[in-house]
């Protein structure tokens, strides 16, 4: 009898301990997630900055979708080779950006057909069915993909000034990122609806330039110049495309041909398709 006593005191004393734990616990995932979204809004706001500025067309702030609940799901690939960046959780985590990205945008209802930690408490059967929206709205769903996505270190530029033995070297590094993606509209209750499809395509072009002083002792030289080639911009060139097509996707969800026609009729920029140097060993000091 003292014995089931004793324990019972102990789980008694014990429970607000595995209280506090919980709540703890549950403190910390609320915190992460919460630095996660902030640290995701930075990040587009960086993007709208950088590539919002001088357009041909206005947003009209005042509509207001309400009898309309747009679904996204998450990414798929439709490149042929796959980026060493692309994962199923990369899929989701681009689906949850743009979800954010639309957000933005007043007057729209915008869900995900499911989250990643949905994903993984479901299993590996994906349902068609929107769990997600329970009201009676007309819903249009928006499968993004992803078309194309290019890395590419450009043969580096070097100008050089003196002779002799002494000799000024400048180097150009310049590495270009290509992301292209596709947004389709689909209405699961409505087979007559039909909506463009939205495309992105976007290049970024880094730079990176260094010198040295060479002194050139008859055929052996002894000087610098090397240096690291810019990093691989994917996360700037993700955040970019999805910016982009958000803007495109809130155009047609609202009907504004302004800007429709804009995204429709505008030239893109494509990666530099260099010639090929026979007899020349390429320049691997970037």
């Amino acid at each position: 009898m003292r014995l089931k006593k004793l324990l019972g005191l102990v789980v008694v004393l014990l429970n607000p301990i595995f209280s506090l734990n919980l709540i703890s616990a549950e403190l910390n995932e609320d915190n992460q997630n919460n630095s996660k979204t902030l640290s995701i809004e930075n990040e587009l706001t960086k993007s709208r900055n950088r590539i919002f500025f001088q357009e041909n067309y206005s947003i009209d702030e005042n509509i207001v979708l309400g009898n309309i609940d747009v679904i996204i799901r998450p990414y798929q690939l439709s490149a042929e080779e796959i980026p060493e960046w692309w994962s199923e959780k990369q899929a989701y985590d681009m689906s949850f950006i743009l979800f954010k990205a639309l957000n933005y945008y007043p007057g729209l209802n915008v869900f995900l057909q499911k989250t990643w930690e949905e994903k993984l408490l479901e299993g590996e059967n994906i349902s068609e069915e929107i769990s997600l929206v329970k009201t009676n709205n007309k819903k249009i769903i928006i499968s993004p993909l992803v078309d194309d996505f290019k890395f590419q270190v450009l043969t580096p530029k070097t100008r050089g000034i003196g002779v002799g033995i002494v000799a000024f070297n400048r180097k150009t590094c310049i590495n270009e990122t290509f992301l292209s993606t596709k947004y389709k509209f689909t209405s699961p209750l409505d087979p007559s609806f039909y909506m463009e499809d939205i495309t992105s395509k976007q290049l970024l072009i880094k730079k990176k330039s260094g010198s040295s002083l060479n002194a050139n002792l008859l055929i052996v030289g002894m000087g610098g110049g090397k240096f690291k080639a810019p990093k691989k911009p994917v996360k700037e060139i993700i955040y970019n495309s999805i910016v982009d097509s958000a803007e495109g996707l809130y155009c047609s969800l609202t009907n504004n041909q302004e800007c429709i026609k804009h995204f429709q009729e505008r030239e893109y920029e494509y990666p530099t398709v260099e010639k090929k140097r026979k007899k020349q060993k390429k320049d691997k000091s970037c």
